[in-house]
C-alpha cells in the first residue's frame, strides 16, 4: 500500500512584512524580512518570541489577516493574494477573546457553531456535552461567557474551531496563561485535531502549555526563526541548564567553582547564579553539590533544574546574541 504522503497546511517562502520599525531619525527596519516556515497537516506548531507584536503580526500574516509585502504564502496548498485581507474558508483565526456571544451560556454558543451539522439539536447537544466532560470543562457549560476568565474564553475558542471544517487552525492570542486545568483540554483538543490530520499554529509565552500541546516550536526573536524544530528536539539540543543557587553569598560561590569547575558555564545576577552545562552530563548537579559541600558552602536553595521550553528558548537567545556581539566587534 503505498504511504500517505502529508500535506502542506502552511508554506511561507521569503516573506517580507509591510510593517516597519522606526527608530528616530535611523534608517526604518522591516518587522520581518525573507521569513521562511512550514506546516504540514496533523502538526501542532507552536510560535514563541521575544516580542508580542511580532508574534501576532507574524500569525495575522498566515491567517491572511493583515497583508504582506513580498515573497509566498499558500494555506492547504491554496495560494493567496499579498494584499488582500481576507480570512479564507478553510482556515479558522482566533485573535481575540471577545469573538463570542456574551450572553449566551458555552453550550448554547458551541451549539450555535455547530448548527448547520447533520443531526438533530439535542444529539448535537449530547456530543458537546460529552465532549466537555471528557475535557473536563463541563462545570462551563452552563455559565454565560461574560463570565469567563479570558483563558476560560480562549479555550472555549479553541473548542468552537475544533468543531469547525477548517483545516487550519490559528489561535493567536500569545499573552494567556492557562491553569493545569485549561492546559489538560487544549492537550485533548491537539491530540484529536492530530488524528484528523488538521493543523494547529498558535502564539504563546505560556512555555508549560507549550510543553504539553504542541508538537513543534518556531522561536521568533528579532524578526527571525532562529529554529524550527519538535518541541522535545528543541528541548534537550539547547537546554543546558543543571542548577541554580540563591544565596547571599552566591558571588563567592561562582569564584570558588570556575576555579575547581572551569568545565561549566556560570551566570549570575544578585543572588542567583545558574550553572549551564553544554555536554548535558547528568551527573554534573551532584558534582556541583559534592564540590560545594567540600568547600562548606550550603547554599540556602539549590534546584536540579528540569529540562524545559523555557530553558532551551533562554539559552538560545543567549547564543544568538553572544554570536551578535561577536560579529560586530
Amino acid at each position: 500500500m503505498e504511504e500517505h504522503k502529508k500535506k502542506q497546511s502552511v508554506l511561507m517562502e521569503h516573506v517580507a512584512s509591510m510593517e516597519y520599525y522606526q527608530k528616530g531619525d535611523e534608517q526604518p527596519i522591516q518587522v520581518f524580512h525573507d521569513l521562511n516556515f512550514e506546516a504540514m497537516e496533523g502538526e501542532v506548531w507552536a510560535i514563541i518570541g521575544n516580542r508580542a507584536f511580532e508574534v501576532r503580526l507574524l500569525l495575522e500574516i498566515i491567517a491572511n489577516a493583515r497583508p504582506y509585502k513580498d515573497g509566498r504564502c499558500v494555506l492547504n496548498e491554496t495560494g493567496m493574494m499579498r494584499k488582500k485581507r481576507l480570512i479564507l474558508p478553510h482556515v479558522y483565526y482566533i485573535g481575540s477573546t471577545n469573538m463570542m456571544f456574551q450572553n449566551m451560556t458555552v453550550l448554547e454558543y458551541l451549539l450555535f457553531i455547530t448548527a448547520k451539522e447533520p443531526g438533530s439539536a439535542d444529539e448535537r447537544k449530547q456530543r458537546i456535552t460529552k465532549d466537555l466532560q471528557d475535557m473536563n470543562l463541563i462545570d462551563l457549560s452552563s455559565r454565560e461567557i461574560a463570565t469567563l476568565s479570558p483563558s476560560e474564553k480562549s479555550v472555549v475558542e479553541l473548542v468552537a474551531g475544533y468543531y469547525t471544517e477548517s483545516k487550519l487552525i490559528i489561535w493567536n492570542l500569545a499573552r494567556l496563561y492557562y491553569d493545569e486545568k485549561c492546559i489538560l483540554a487544549i492537550q485533548m483538543i491537539c491530540q484529536e485535531l492530530q488524528k484528523q490530520k488538521r493543523t494547529l499554529i498558535f502564539s504563546s509565552f505560556d512555555y508549560r502549555m507549550v510543553e504539553a500541546c504542541a508538537t513543534h516550536i518556531a522561536p521568533l526573536y528579532d524578526g527571525r526563526f532562529l529554529c524550527n524544530l519538535k518541541v522535545d528536539e528543541f528541548i534537550s539540543t539547547w537546554d543546558h541548564l543543571s542548577a541554580v543557587i540563591k544565596d547571599e553569598r552566591a558571588k563567592e560561590m561562582e569564584t570558588y567553582l570556575m576555579e575547581v569547575c572551569p568545565q561549566y558555564e556560570y551566570r549570575r545576577e544578585g543572588n542567583t547564579l545558574e550553572i549551564w552545562d553544554r555536554n548535558h552530563n547528568f551527573a554534573a548537579y551532584d558534582l556541583i553539590c559534592a564540590t560545594l559541600g567540600k568547600h562548606y558552602y550550603y547554599p540556602k536553595f539549590v534546584e536540579q533544574h528540569p529540562y524545559c521550553v523555557e530553558n532551551a528558548w533562554k539559552e538560545i537567545r543567549y547564543q544568538h546574541e553572544q554570536s551578535r556581539k561577536e560579529n560586530q566587534s
